[in-house]
């Protein structure tokens, strides 16, 4: 049975600057859209707009997970995504990101809401000029993460550009949301933006995250690690945003402490990229693993670790981030390791007992903070799981944060 519109629900355009199946929309923002879906009584209803690659095209399963959003009332378009940084490939995603919102506003579409800095900065270009109420989720200054990171210049044209639209998109937004207090006290105290703003850290699904201690034994197995053997665990990428040759350089500092530590890699990069920064800090194969996954089934690995790494460079505009796998880590019993200054997670760790901080990844740092890992690592397991998984949900657990979420949209909604 087709599914009917109610006059009653407000329909709003959600703009993403990402694959719709991309893990990062996926794990995070759309578990708040899929609570929407299964509501018989939402209040709302969504038309998506996303830049698809034709290189990612949608399995069989996706197609299916389509097709029963679409019977739930979601409607869909999706455009495709220029490649390459330059501002030609930008312009072209931005005229036919204008053209869609734009054909949904003549429909009858007031509200728009936008995930991220860059969906935010091109979705205030389409809510300015057709008069939409805008909603920025997770906002955040890309500009100045990626000065910090040393991808821009502060006088690159990329930089400037970005920084404008950042700053325009939030003194014109009438919703807010981020995931810090840091970026709250700059966008009311600092910049005087009128905006609602809600403090909504990236979220995670808690129940994906639940230890599983058969998965954790089946993948230590299979990895050849015994089952007290203590593993650091990352998952994400080397260079670009965040450290490269640093990470491995760490690792081999730590097994000075302790010879039986094992890293556990779970990332996009090719192996053999991984296998020259580890070659380069003297490490050998042995001592670590470099594994692949899809958003699907990565919880398996996450299961066999006992301290997440975070590998974020600080730097100024580091402390506005809110990084999806603190809440992972933590919603998978985990304590982290985080450089200070990034995102309000150093905080919680030293507050809640829940990881280690350090000020970098330099020699000095790593070295000095090896007591609080090691008291990490010696602690009972169950223990340690369940006191950073209580904590996990409470900070980024889908069951916490959705009502926020919520309360967010209302206002948005609000006239």
């Amino acid at each position: 049975m087709p599914y009917q519109i109610d006059s009653h629900q407000t329909p709003i355009v959600i703009f993403l600057y990402n694959r719709l199946f991309d893990p990062l929309i996926q794990g995070n923002f759309w578990l708040y859209i899929r609570d929407y879906l299964s509501d018989p009584d939402k209040p709302v209803r969504f038309h998506v707009v996303t830049f698809e690659d034709p290189r990612h095209p949608l399995t069989e399963a996706q197609e299916g997970l389509v097709a029963k959003w679409r019977e739930q009332g979601l409607e869909w378009t999706a455009l495709t995504w220029h490649p390459g940084m330059g501002l030609l490939q930008k312009a072209r995603d931005v005229s036919s990101g204008f053209l869609a919102v734009m054909r949904l506003r003549i429909k009858g579409y007031r509200h728009i809401a936008a995930l991220g800095s860059v969906a935010g900065s091109f979705a205030y270009m389409c809510a300015l000029p057709l008069r939409m109420r805008l909603f920025l989720y997770q906002y955040e200054p890309h500009s100045e993460v990626s000065r910090d990171a040393g991808a821009w210049r502060e006088d690159s044209i990329q930089f400037r550009l970005a920084r404008y639209f950042e700053r325009k998109s939030a003194e014109y937004a009438h919703v807010i949301a981020s995931g810090t207090r840091f970026m709250g006290e700059r966008l009311k105290d600092e910049w005087g933006v009128r905006a609602a703003f809600f403090r909504v850290p990236t979220v995670v699904n808690e129940d994906k995250f639940a230890h599983d201690p058969q998965v954790e034994a089946q993948v230590r197995g299979q990895l050849g690690l015994e089952p007290d053997q203590p593993v650091l665990f990352y998952t994400g990428k080397f260079g670009g945003l965040y450290y490269d040759v640093e990470i491995a350089q760490a690792f081999a500092w730590l097994r000075d402490y302790e010879p039986r530590l094992h890293l556990l890699i779970v990332t996009p990069n090719d192996d053999e990229h991984v296998h020259g920064l580890f070659q380069q800090a003297g490490v050998d194969r042995r001592h670590y693993s470099v594994c692949h996954s899809s958003y699907d089934e990565i919880e398996r690995f996450y299961f066999a670790g006992d301290l997440g790494l975070i590998t974020i460079p600080p730097g100024p505009g580091q402390k506005f981030r809110s990084s999806i796998k603190v809440g992972e880590y933590l919603c998978a019993g985990m304590p982290f390791l985080t450089p200070t200054g990034v995102s309000e997670d150093y905080l919680h760790a030293r507050e809640q007992d829940v990881g280690v901080v350090v000020d970098d990844f330099r020699e000095a740092s790593i070295r000095g903070a090896w007591p609080e890992i090691q008291r990490y690592l010696e602690m009972d397991r169950d223990t340690r799981r369940a006191h950073c998984r209580a904590f996990g949900i409470s900070y980024r657990g889908f069951s916490s944060l959705n009502p926020v979420f919520r309360k967010a949209i209302d206002a948005l909604r609000a006239k």
